[in-house]
Protein backbone atom coordinates (compact mmCIF):
# COMPACT_ATOMS: atom_id res chain seq x y z
CA UNK A 1 0.00 0.00 0.00
CA UNK A 2 1.08 3.47 -1.09
CA UNK A 3 2.12 6.06 1.63
CA UNK A 4 -0.56 8.39 0.48
CA UNK A 5 -3.17 5.51 0.54
CA UNK A 6 -2.55 4.89 4.39
CA UNK A 7 -2.48 8.37 5.25
CA UNK A 8 -6.26 8.61 3.19
CA UNK A 9 -7.20 5.17 4.87
CA UNK A 10 -6.90 5.97 8.06
CA UNK A 11 -9.38 9.60 7.58
CA UNK A 12 -11.97 7.16 6.22
CA UNK A 13 -11.68 5.15 9.46
CA UNK A 14 -11.45 8.31 11.69
CA UNK A 15 -14.79 9.17 10.39
CA UNK A 16 -16.07 5.93 10.21
CA UNK A 17 -15.40 5.75 14.00
CA UNK A 18 -17.34 9.04 14.35
CA UNK A 19 -20.58 6.61 14.96
CA UNK A 20 -18.84 4.60 18.20
CA UNK A 21 -17.62 7.98 19.63
CA UNK A 22 -21.33 9.24 19.38
CA UNK A 23 -22.16 6.00 21.15
CA UNK A 24 -20.57 6.76 24.28
CA UNK A 25 -21.81 10.04 24.53
CA UNK A 26 -24.45 11.56 26.65
CA UNK A 27 -27.92 11.15 24.60
CA UNK A 28 -28.46 14.65 25.67
CA UNK A 29 -25.99 15.73 23.89
CA UNK A 30 -26.38 14.21 20.82
CA UNK A 31 -30.34 14.74 21.16
CA UNK A 32 -29.42 18.45 21.91
CA UNK A 33 -26.93 18.19 18.76
CA UNK A 34 -29.39 16.55 16.41
CA UNK A 35 -32.46 19.38 17.37
CA UNK A 36 -30.22 22.20 17.15
CA UNK A 37 -28.67 21.32 13.45
CA UNK A 38 -32.32 20.28 12.17
CA UNK A 39 -33.53 23.33 13.70
CA UNK A 40 -30.92 25.79 12.24
CA UNK A 41 -30.96 24.77 9.11
CA UNK A 42 -35.05 25.37 9.31
CA UNK A 43 -34.58 29.02 10.79
CA UNK A 44 -32.03 29.18 7.92
CA UNK A 45 -34.21 27.95 5.01
CA UNK A 46 -36.72 29.90 6.11
CA UNK A 47 -34.80 33.17 6.38
CA UNK A 48 -33.48 33.03 3.26
CA UNK A 49 -37.03 32.10 2.07
CA UNK A 50 -39.02 35.30 3.45
CA UNK A 51 -35.61 36.95 2.19
CA UNK A 52 -36.44 35.90 -1.66
CA UNK A 53 -40.16 37.18 -1.00
CA UNK A 54 -39.54 40.47 0.02
CA UNK A 55 -37.35 41.18 -2.59
CA UNK A 56 -40.14 39.96 -4.62
CA UNK A 57 -42.06 42.74 -3.92
CA UNK A 58 -40.17 44.62 -4.69
CA UNK A 59 -40.98 44.19 -8.62
CA UNK A 60 -37.90 44.28 -11.41
CA UNK A 61 -35.73 45.84 -9.04
CA UNK A 62 -35.71 43.37 -6.49
CA UNK A 63 -35.29 40.55 -9.80
CA UNK A 64 -32.02 41.88 -10.51
CA UNK A 65 -30.60 41.56 -6.70
CA UNK A 66 -32.33 37.86 -6.57
CA UNK A 67 -30.03 37.09 -9.63
CA UNK A 68 -26.89 38.90 -8.30
CA UNK A 69 -27.12 36.86 -5.03
CA UNK A 70 -26.19 33.95 -5.97
CA UNK A 71 -23.00 35.24 -6.85
CA UNK A 72 -22.59 37.43 -3.86
CA UNK A 73 -23.25 34.56 -1.80
CA UNK A 74 -20.44 32.18 -2.75
CA UNK A 75 -18.08 35.23 -2.55
CA UNK A 76 -19.08 35.55 0.96
CA UNK A 77 -18.69 31.83 1.40
CA UNK A 78 -15.16 31.85 0.09
CA UNK A 79 -13.88 34.88 2.12
CA UNK A 80 -15.66 32.55 4.92
CA UNK A 81 -13.59 29.51 3.73
CA UNK A 82 -10.60 31.22 3.61
CA UNK A 83 -10.50 32.58 7.24
CA UNK A 84 -11.66 29.11 8.57
CA UNK A 85 -8.92 27.76 6.82
CA UNK A 86 -5.96 29.97 8.43
CA UNK A 87 -7.36 29.15 11.76
CA UNK A 88 -7.66 25.61 11.09
CA UNK A 89 -4.26 24.75 8.92
CA UNK A 90 -2.54 26.11 11.80
CA UNK A 91 -3.34 23.60 14.21
CA UNK A 92 -3.68 21.09 12.25
CA UNK A 93 -0.53 21.07 10.15
CA UNK A 94 1.75 22.25 12.65
CA UNK A 95 0.02 21.12 15.91
CA UNK A 96 -0.92 17.97 15.51
CA UNK A 97 -0.06 15.61 17.77
CA UNK A 98 1.26 13.27 14.99
CA UNK A 99 3.30 14.93 13.49
CA UNK A 100 6.07 14.00 15.44
CA UNK A 101 4.36 10.17 14.93
CA UNK A 102 4.87 10.71 10.94
CA UNK A 103 7.83 12.17 10.75
CA UNK A 104 10.40 9.07 11.81
CA UNK A 105 8.20 7.36 9.40
CA UNK A 106 8.93 6.97 5.89
CA UNK A 107 6.39 9.85 4.72
CA UNK A 108 8.00 12.91 2.57
CA UNK A 109 7.04 16.38 3.95
CA UNK A 110 5.43 17.04 0.73
CA UNK A 111 3.28 13.83 1.59
CA UNK A 112 2.61 15.15 4.64
CA UNK A 113 1.59 18.52 4.36
CA UNK A 114 -0.85 17.27 1.57
CA UNK A 115 -2.48 15.18 3.94
CA UNK A 116 -2.78 17.79 6.67
CA UNK A 117 -4.23 19.92 3.93
CA UNK A 118 -7.08 17.88 3.09
CA UNK A 119 -7.82 16.87 6.94
CA UNK A 120 -8.06 20.51 7.12
CA UNK A 121 -9.97 21.50 4.48
CA UNK A 122 -12.76 18.74 5.91
CA UNK A 123 -12.77 20.70 9.33
CA UNK A 124 -13.03 24.16 8.23
CA UNK A 125 -15.63 23.45 5.77
CA UNK A 126 -18.53 21.78 7.47
CA UNK A 127 -19.88 25.06 8.52
CA UNK A 128 -20.06 25.89 4.55
CA UNK A 129 -21.92 22.92 3.75
CA UNK A 130 -24.67 23.57 6.65
CA UNK A 131 -25.05 27.07 5.42
CA UNK A 132 -25.33 25.91 1.83
CA UNK A 133 -27.72 23.34 2.04
CA UNK A 134 -30.80 25.79 3.13
CA UNK A 135 -29.37 28.26 0.87
CA UNK A 136 -29.42 26.52 -2.13
CA UNK A 137 -32.91 24.75 -0.88
CA UNK A 138 -34.69 27.85 -0.40
CA UNK A 139 -33.19 30.01 -4.18
CA UNK A 140 -34.47 26.16 -5.42
CA UNK A 141 -38.03 26.56 -4.08
CA UNK A 142 -38.82 30.13 -4.75
CA UNK A 143 -37.39 30.05 -8.24
CA UNK A 144 -38.98 26.44 -8.73
CA UNK A 145 -36.08 24.40 -10.29
CA UNK A 146 -35.73 21.02 -10.56
CA UNK A 147 -33.29 18.67 -8.09
CA UNK A 148 -30.26 18.73 -11.28
CA UNK A 149 -29.96 22.53 -9.15
CA UNK A 150 -29.16 21.04 -6.26
CA UNK A 151 -26.69 18.16 -7.85
CA UNK A 152 -24.83 20.65 -9.71
CA UNK A 153 -24.29 23.21 -6.65
CA UNK A 154 -22.37 20.13 -5.36
CA UNK A 155 -20.23 19.51 -8.43
CA UNK A 156 -19.22 22.90 -8.50
CA UNK A 157 -18.96 23.10 -4.44
CA UNK A 158 -16.06 20.43 -4.00
CA UNK A 159 -13.59 22.17 -6.27
CA UNK A 160 -14.33 25.46 -5.35
CA UNK A 161 -13.96 24.11 -1.34
CA UNK A 162 -10.21 23.20 -2.68
CA UNK A 163 -9.58 26.33 -4.04
CA UNK A 164 -10.55 28.23 -0.85
CA UNK A 165 -9.01 26.58 1.93
CA UNK A 166 -5.73 26.24 -0.34
CA UNK A 167 -5.96 29.94 -0.19
CA UNK A 168 -5.89 29.79 3.09
CA UNK A 169 -3.41 26.50 3.80
CA UNK A 170 -0.88 28.42 1.85
CA UNK A 171 -0.65 31.33 3.65
CA UNK A 172 -0.61 30.29 6.41
CA UNK A 173 2.81 28.12 5.92
CA UNK A 174 4.41 30.88 4.34
CA UNK A 175 3.28 33.57 7.28
CA UNK A 176 4.75 31.04 9.71
CA UNK A 177 8.04 30.47 7.93
CA UNK A 178 9.15 34.03 7.20
CA UNK A 179 7.16 36.27 9.28
CA UNK A 180 9.49 37.28 11.79
CA UNK A 181 8.83 36.48 15.53
CA UNK A 182 10.28 39.68 17.08
CA UNK A 183 7.56 41.55 19.90
CA UNK A 184 8.95 44.00 17.70
CA UNK A 185 7.42 43.49 14.44
CA UNK A 186 4.05 41.56 16.54
CA UNK A 187 3.56 45.39 17.60
CA UNK A 188 4.24 46.63 14.09
CA UNK A 189 2.06 44.42 12.82
CA UNK A 190 -1.13 45.36 14.89
CA UNK A 191 -0.30 49.30 14.58
CA UNK A 192 -0.73 48.49 11.00
CA UNK A 193 -3.85 46.77 11.24
CA UNK A 194 -4.90 49.77 13.73
CA UNK A 195 -4.17 51.99 11.20
CA UNK A 196 -5.80 50.43 8.43
CA UNK A 197 -9.34 50.00 10.56
CA UNK A 198 -9.10 53.79 11.41
CA UNK A 199 -8.25 54.54 7.79
CA UNK A 200 -11.48 52.45 6.69
CA UNK A 201 -12.97 54.34 9.52
CA UNK A 202 -12.22 58.03 8.51
CA UNK A 203 -13.04 57.20 4.74
CA UNK A 204 -16.62 55.61 5.46
CA UNK A 205 -18.57 57.23 3.19
CA UNK A 206 -21.69 58.60 5.59
CA UNK A 207 -23.92 60.59 2.94
CA UNK A 208 -23.99 58.79 -0.33
CA UNK A 209 -27.52 57.53 0.29
CA UNK A 210 -29.27 60.50 -1.51
CA UNK A 211 -26.46 60.29 -4.36
CA UNK A 212 -27.36 56.40 -4.48
CA UNK A 213 -31.49 57.26 -4.70
CA UNK A 214 -30.72 60.08 -7.34
CA UNK A 215 -28.58 57.54 -9.81
CA UNK A 216 -29.94 53.31 -9.50
CA UNK A 217 -26.87 51.63 -8.78
CA UNK A 218 -27.83 47.99 -7.00
CA UNK A 219 -24.46 48.20 -5.59
CA UNK A 220 -25.11 51.01 -3.74
CA UNK A 221 -27.96 48.86 -2.42
CA UNK A 222 -25.21 45.71 -1.71
CA UNK A 223 -21.52 47.14 -1.25
CA UNK A 224 -19.23 44.35 -2.89
CA UNK A 225 -21.68 43.47 -6.00
CA UNK A 226 -19.36 44.31 -8.49
CA UNK A 227 -16.18 42.78 -6.63
CA UNK A 228 -18.40 39.68 -6.53
CA UNK A 229 -18.88 40.26 -10.07
CA UNK A 230 -15.31 39.92 -11.11
CA UNK A 231 -14.89 37.64 -13.32
CA UNK A 232 -11.21 36.84 -12.17
CA UNK A 233 -13.00 35.14 -8.72
CA UNK A 234 -13.76 31.52 -8.19
CA UNK A 235 -16.91 32.25 -6.55
CA UNK A 236 -18.08 34.29 -10.53
CA UNK A 237 -17.07 30.98 -12.10
CA UNK A 238 -18.78 28.16 -9.56
CA UNK A 239 -22.17 30.30 -9.32
CA UNK A 240 -21.83 31.37 -13.54
CA UNK A 241 -20.85 27.74 -13.50
CA UNK A 242 -24.12 26.49 -11.90
CA UNK A 243 -26.85 29.05 -12.64
CA UNK A 244 -25.64 27.95 -16.59
CA UNK A 245 -25.93 24.53 -16.46
CA UNK A 246 -29.41 24.75 -14.74
CA UNK A 247 -30.83 26.79 -17.90
CA UNK A 248 -28.97 24.28 -20.02
CA UNK A 249 -26.12 25.72 -21.40
CA UNK A 250 -23.78 22.89 -21.34
CA UNK A 251 -20.48 24.44 -22.91
CA UNK A 252 -20.20 26.83 -21.07
CA UNK A 253 -21.17 25.21 -17.46
CA UNK A 254 -18.67 22.74 -18.47
CA UNK A 255 -16.26 25.20 -19.29
CA UNK A 256 -16.33 27.45 -15.64
CA UNK A 257 -16.08 24.11 -14.34
CA UNK A 258 -13.16 22.72 -15.83
CA UNK A 259 -11.12 26.08 -14.97
CA UNK A 260 -12.21 25.39 -11.35
CA UNK A 261 -11.29 22.03 -11.44
CA UNK A 262 -7.70 23.02 -13.38
CA UNK A 263 -7.18 25.92 -10.31
CA UNK A 264 -7.41 23.43 -7.43
CA UNK A 265 -5.43 20.21 -9.28
CA UNK A 266 -3.00 23.82 -9.76
CA UNK A 267 -3.06 24.66 -6.23
CA UNK A 268 -2.81 21.37 -5.24
CA UNK A 269 0.62 20.84 -6.99
CA UNK A 270 1.81 24.37 -5.20
CA UNK A 271 1.07 23.19 -1.68
CA UNK A 272 2.76 20.09 -2.54
CA UNK A 273 5.99 21.53 -3.35
CA UNK A 274 5.98 24.32 -0.75
CA UNK A 275 5.54 21.24 1.69
CA UNK A 276 8.61 19.85 0.67
CA UNK A 277 10.65 22.76 1.00
CA UNK A 278 8.94 25.00 3.86
CA UNK A 279 7.08 22.46 6.35
CA UNK A 280 10.06 20.72 8.19
CA UNK A 281 11.48 24.16 8.98
CA UNK A 282 8.52 25.77 9.41
CA UNK A 283 7.28 23.08 12.01
CA UNK A 284 11.05 23.55 13.32
CA UNK A 285 10.14 27.35 14.08
CA UNK A 286 6.67 26.45 15.59
CA UNK A 287 8.32 23.47 18.18
CA UNK A 288 10.97 26.60 19.18
CA UNK A 289 8.78 28.78 19.81
CA UNK A 290 10.18 31.14 16.69
CA UNK A 291 13.64 32.44 15.81
CA UNK A 292 14.46 34.55 18.57
CA UNK A 293 14.17 32.44 21.47
CA UNK A 294 14.64 35.47 23.99
CA UNK A 295 11.27 35.10 25.87
CA UNK A 296 11.04 36.61 29.31
CA UNK A 297 10.86 34.06 31.56
CA UNK A 298 7.82 35.55 33.40
CA UNK A 299 5.48 37.33 30.78
CA UNK A 300 3.51 40.17 32.35
CA UNK A 301 5.58 41.11 34.86
CA UNK A 302 4.14 44.61 34.98
CA UNK A 303 1.01 42.60 36.45
CA UNK A 304 2.32 42.90 39.67
CA UNK A 305 1.71 47.01 39.75
CA UNK A 306 -1.44 46.41 37.85
CA UNK A 307 -3.56 44.45 40.57
CA UNK A 308 -1.72 46.26 43.21
CA UNK A 309 -4.91 46.43 45.04
CA UNK A 310 -5.66 42.76 45.40
CA UNK A 311 -4.32 40.09 48.00
CA UNK A 312 -1.93 37.85 47.44
CA UNK A 313 -3.67 34.81 46.52
CA UNK A 314 -6.41 36.37 44.34
CA UNK A 315 -3.68 37.94 42.72
CA UNK A 316 -1.38 35.04 41.80
CA UNK A 317 -4.15 32.98 40.49
CA UNK A 318 -5.35 35.71 38.00
CA UNK A 319 -1.44 36.29 37.01
CA UNK A 320 -1.36 32.37 36.69
CA UNK A 321 -4.59 32.07 34.43
CA UNK A 322 -2.98 35.35 32.06
CA UNK A 323 0.06 33.46 32.00
CA UNK A 324 -1.04 30.76 30.86
CA UNK A 325 -3.89 31.95 28.53
CA UNK A 326 -1.22 34.13 26.56
CA UNK A 327 1.63 31.00 26.45
CA UNK A 328 -0.88 29.08 24.17
CA UNK A 329 -1.09 30.73 20.70
CA UNK A 330 -3.96 28.74 19.93
CA UNK A 331 -6.29 29.68 22.44
CA UNK A 332 -4.96 33.57 22.08
CA UNK A 333 -5.24 33.12 18.69
CA UNK A 334 -9.21 31.95 18.14
CA UNK A 335 -10.45 34.30 20.37
CA UNK A 336 -8.47 37.74 18.44
CA UNK A 337 -9.91 36.25 15.52
CA UNK A 338 -13.53 35.11 16.35
CA UNK A 339 -13.61 38.86 17.60
CA UNK A 340 -11.51 40.42 15.61
CA UNK A 341 -13.94 39.37 12.64
CA UNK A 342 -16.85 40.57 14.49
CA UNK A 343 -15.42 43.79 14.95
CA UNK A 344 -14.49 44.31 11.05
CA UNK A 345 -17.89 43.60 10.82
CA UNK A 346 -19.08 46.65 13.03
CA UNK A 347 -17.06 48.81 11.91
CA UNK A 348 -17.73 48.69 8.16
CA UNK A 349 -21.57 48.66 9.18
CA UNK A 350 -21.79 51.86 7.31
CA UNK A 351 -20.27 50.48 4.07
CA UNK A 352 -23.87 48.70 4.19
CA UNK A 353 -25.82 52.11 4.33
CA UNK A 354 -27.16 50.75 7.46
CA UNK A 355 -27.08 53.42 9.54
CA UNK A 356 -29.37 55.62 6.54
CA UNK A 357 -32.75 52.89 6.75
CA UNK A 358 -35.54 53.19 8.62
CA UNK A 359 -35.74 52.68 12.03
CA UNK A 360 -37.22 49.75 12.20
CA UNK A 361 -34.58 47.75 10.50
CA UNK A 362 -31.54 49.77 12.25
CA UNK A 363 -32.97 48.36 15.57
CA UNK A 364 -33.60 45.29 14.22
CA UNK A 365 -30.07 44.88 12.76
CA UNK A 366 -28.72 46.29 16.50
CA UNK A 367 -30.24 43.07 18.13
CA UNK A 368 -29.40 40.70 15.70
CA UNK A 369 -25.74 42.28 16.25
CA UNK A 370 -26.59 41.58 20.24
CA UNK A 371 -27.38 38.21 19.53
CA UNK A 372 -24.68 37.46 17.20
CA UNK A 373 -22.33 38.41 20.05
CA UNK A 374 -24.09 37.05 22.30
CA UNK A 375 -23.71 33.71 20.41
CA UNK A 376 -19.77 33.41 20.24
CA UNK A 377 -19.63 35.01 24.06
CA UNK A 378 -21.54 31.41 24.60
CA UNK A 379 -19.59 29.48 22.63
CA UNK A 380 -15.98 31.15 24.03
CA UNK A 381 -17.77 30.72 27.78
CA UNK A 382 -17.88 27.07 26.98
CA UNK A 383 -14.60 26.45 25.41
CA UNK A 384 -12.53 28.70 27.80
CA UNK A 385 -14.23 29.08 30.83
CA UNK A 386 -16.05 26.25 31.40
CA UNK A 387 -12.87 23.68 31.49
CA UNK A 388 -10.51 26.33 33.84
CA UNK A 389 -10.79 23.99 37.04
CA UNK A 390 -11.02 20.70 35.41
CA UNK A 391 -7.34 21.98 33.43
CA UNK A 392 -5.84 22.04 36.58
CA UNK A 393 -5.65 18.47 36.67
CA UNK A 394 -3.22 16.17 38.68
CA UNK A 395 -2.22 20.08 40.50
CA UNK A 396 -5.19 20.22 41.93
CA UNK A 397 -3.89 19.44 45.17
CA UNK A 398 -1.83 22.54 45.26
CA UNK A 399 -4.39 24.81 45.23
CA UNK A 400 -6.29 22.69 48.23
CA UNK A 401 -3.78 22.79 50.05
CA UNK A 402 -2.80 26.54 49.44
CA UNK A 403 -4.06 28.95 52.15
CA UNK A 404 -6.72 30.14 50.52
CA UNK A 405 -10.67 28.86 50.28
CA UNK A 406 -12.76 27.09 47.44
CA UNK A 407 -14.91 30.23 47.58
CA UNK A 408 -11.98 33.06 46.68
CA UNK A 409 -11.03 30.38 44.20
CA UNK A 410 -14.26 30.24 42.08
CA UNK A 411 -15.43 33.92 42.56
CA UNK A 412 -11.64 34.80 41.66
CA UNK A 413 -12.12 33.21 37.80
CA UNK A 414 -15.87 34.07 37.78
CA UNK A 415 -14.78 38.07 38.23
CA UNK A 416 -11.56 37.75 36.19
CA UNK A 417 -13.19 35.93 32.94
CA UNK A 418 -16.53 38.71 33.79
CA UNK A 419 -14.02 41.24 33.52
CA UNK A 420 -12.36 40.80 29.83
CA UNK A 421 -15.65 39.36 28.53
CA UNK A 422 -17.73 42.95 29.14
CA UNK A 423 -14.39 44.66 28.01
CA UNK A 424 -14.54 43.25 24.63
CA UNK A 425 -18.90 42.83 24.28
CA UNK A 426 -19.18 46.43 25.76
CA UNK A 427 -17.06 47.96 23.49
CA UNK A 428 -18.34 46.09 20.25
CA UNK A 429 -21.49 46.69 21.17
CA UNK A 430 -21.12 50.20 21.24
CA UNK A 431 -19.32 49.58 17.78
CA UNK A 432 -21.83 48.80 16.43
CA UNK A 433 -24.68 51.23 17.56
CA UNK A 434 -22.94 53.97 17.04
CA UNK A 435 -22.25 53.13 13.17
CA UNK A 436 -26.20 52.10 13.19
CA UNK A 437 -26.61 55.61 14.69
CA UNK A 438 -29.34 54.21 16.83
CA UNK A 439 -31.60 55.75 19.63
CA UNK A 440 -30.31 56.68 22.82
CA UNK A 441 -32.63 54.09 24.15
CA UNK A 442 -31.95 50.82 22.25
CA UNK A 443 -28.01 52.17 22.93
CA UNK A 444 -28.63 51.69 26.38
CA UNK A 445 -31.22 48.51 26.29
CA UNK A 446 -28.32 46.86 24.23
CA UNK A 447 -25.14 47.74 26.48
CA UNK A 448 -27.37 46.42 29.49
CA UNK A 449 -28.22 43.38 27.17
CA UNK A 450 -24.39 42.29 26.68
CA UNK A 451 -23.52 42.92 30.23
CA UNK A 452 -26.65 40.63 30.94
CA UNK A 453 -25.44 38.08 29.18
CA UNK A 454 -21.82 38.09 30.06
CA UNK A 455 -22.88 38.24 33.90
CA UNK A 456 -25.01 35.00 33.02
CA UNK A 457 -22.04 32.90 30.39
CA UNK A 458 -19.49 33.54 32.81
CA UNK A 459 -21.91 32.77 36.29
CA UNK A 460 -22.69 29.29 34.39
CA UNK A 461 -19.41 28.44 33.22
CA UNK A 462 -17.48 28.58 36.28
CA UNK A 463 -19.91 27.05 38.57
CA UNK A 464 -20.65 24.56 36.27
CA UNK A 465 -17.01 23.92 35.72
CA UNK A 466 -16.78 23.37 39.56
CA UNK A 467 -19.80 21.09 39.86
CA UNK A 468 -18.97 18.46 36.94
CA UNK A 469 -14.84 19.19 37.37
CA UNK A 470 -12.77 16.39 35.73
CA UNK A 471 -9.40 16.55 36.57
CA UNK A 472 -8.28 13.19 35.05
CA UNK A 473 -9.23 14.73 31.42
CA UNK A 474 -6.27 17.07 29.80
CA UNK A 475 -8.08 17.66 26.63
CA UNK A 476 -10.45 20.99 26.61
CA UNK A 477 -12.41 19.74 23.94
CA UNK A 478 -12.96 16.48 25.64
CA UNK A 479 -13.96 18.55 29.37
CA UNK A 480 -16.49 20.36 27.07
CA UNK A 481 -18.12 17.40 25.22
CA UNK A 482 -19.19 16.06 28.28
CA UNK A 483 -22.44 16.29 30.35
CA UNK A 484 -21.37 19.36 32.17
CA UNK A 485 -20.12 21.06 29.14
CA UNK A 486 -23.45 20.39 26.76
CA UNK A 487 -25.69 21.63 29.42
CA UNK A 488 -23.57 24.44 30.25
CA UNK A 489 -24.01 25.43 26.33
CA UNK A 490 -27.83 24.42 26.54
CA UNK A 491 -28.58 26.82 29.50
CA UNK A 492 -26.18 29.88 27.74
CA UNK A 493 -28.22 29.77 24.93
CA UNK A 494 -31.73 29.45 26.52
CA UNK A 495 -30.60 32.73 28.11
CA UNK A 496 -29.58 34.25 25.16
CA UNK A 497 -32.74 33.45 23.51
CA UNK A 498 -35.31 34.35 27.02
CA UNK A 499 -33.34 38.02 27.52
CA UNK A 500 -32.82 38.95 24.23
CA UNK A 501 -36.04 38.18 22.22
CA UNK A 502 -38.57 39.78 24.68
CA UNK A 503 -36.53 43.18 24.81
CA UNK A 504 -36.27 43.10 20.75
CA UNK A 505 -39.85 42.78 20.46
CA UNK A 506 -41.25 45.31 22.95
CA UNK A 507 -38.60 47.99 20.98
CA UNK A 508 -40.07 46.57 17.58
CA UNK A 509 -44.01 46.88 18.35
CA UNK A 510 -43.08 50.19 19.41
CA UNK A 511 -41.34 51.30 16.40
CA UNK A 512 -43.69 50.47 14.12
CA UNK A 513 -45.99 51.70 16.06
CA UNK A 514 -48.32 48.74 16.99
CA UNK A 515 -48.21 49.51 21.01
CA UNK A 516 -47.72 53.44 22.68
CA UNK A 517 -44.73 54.21 24.27
CA UNK A 518 -45.99 54.30 27.62
CA UNK A 519 -47.24 50.64 27.28
CA UNK A 520 -43.63 49.85 25.89
CA UNK A 521 -41.91 51.77 28.93
CA UNK A 522 -44.52 49.57 31.14
CA UNK A 523 -43.65 46.06 29.10
CA UNK A 524 -40.07 47.48 29.32
CA UNK A 525 -39.70 47.97 33.09
CA UNK A 526 -40.97 44.64 34.13
CA UNK A 527 -38.75 42.83 31.27
CA UNK A 528 -35.81 44.98 33.42
CA UNK A 529 -37.09 43.01 36.68
CA UNK A 530 -37.28 39.51 34.60
CA UNK A 531 -33.57 40.04 33.37
CA UNK A 532 -32.32 40.67 37.44
CA UNK A 533 -34.59 37.34 38.24
CA UNK A 534 -32.76 34.97 35.25
CA UNK A 535 -29.53 37.09 36.25
CA UNK A 536 -29.36 36.25 39.56
CA UNK A 537 -30.97 32.25 38.88
CA UNK A 538 -27.92 31.76 36.45
CA UNK A 539 -25.21 32.85 37.87
CA UNK A 540 -25.58 33.03 41.97
CA UNK A 541 -27.33 29.38 41.91
CA UNK A 542 -24.63 27.32 40.11
CA UNK A 543 -21.51 29.73 41.77
CA UNK A 544 -23.17 28.71 44.89
CA UNK A 545 -23.24 25.10 44.14
CA UNK A 546 -19.91 24.81 42.55
CA UNK A 547 -18.65 26.70 45.06
CA UNK A 548 -19.95 23.45 48.09
CA UNK A 549 -19.44 20.61 45.57
CA UNK A 550 -15.73 21.78 45.72
CA UNK A 551 -15.88 22.17 49.50
CA UNK A 552 -17.45 18.84 49.46
CA UNK A 553 -14.52 17.45 47.47
CA UNK A 554 -11.55 19.52 48.90
CA UNK A 555 -9.72 16.24 49.56
CA UNK A 556 -9.56 14.81 46.12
Amino acid sequence: MSIEKALFKKIKYSFFNLGRILSIQSRLKVFFILCSTIGLIAVMWLMFYSGFRYFDTMSGFGNIIINKLFTFFFLGMGVMLVFSSIITSYSTIFRSEEIPFLLVRPVGYNQITLYKFFESTLLSSWAFVFIILPYVGAYATYNEMSVLFAIWTLIFSIPFLIICSAFGSIFIIIFVRFTPKSKKFFFFLIAVIVCLLIVTFLLNPTSDTDKAMEVFDVSAILPGLNFASNPMLPSFWASEGIMALTHGQIFRGGMFWLLLMLTATSLLVLINDIGGLLFYNTWLLTMEGGQNNKRAPILFKWLDKLLFFLSHDIKAMIKKDVRIFFRDPVQWSQVLIFFGLIGLYFINIRNFHYHSIDAMWRNMIAFLNVFCLSMVLSSLGSRFIYPQLSLEGQGFWVIGLSPTSMKRIVLTKFFSSLFAMIIISVTLILISSFMLNVEKEVLIITVALIVSVSIAICGLSTGLGAIFIDLKQRNPAAIVSGFGGTLNLILSLCFIIVSIVPTGLILHLKTVSKITSQTAENLLMFTGLWLIIIILSSSILPLSVGIKSLNKNKGM
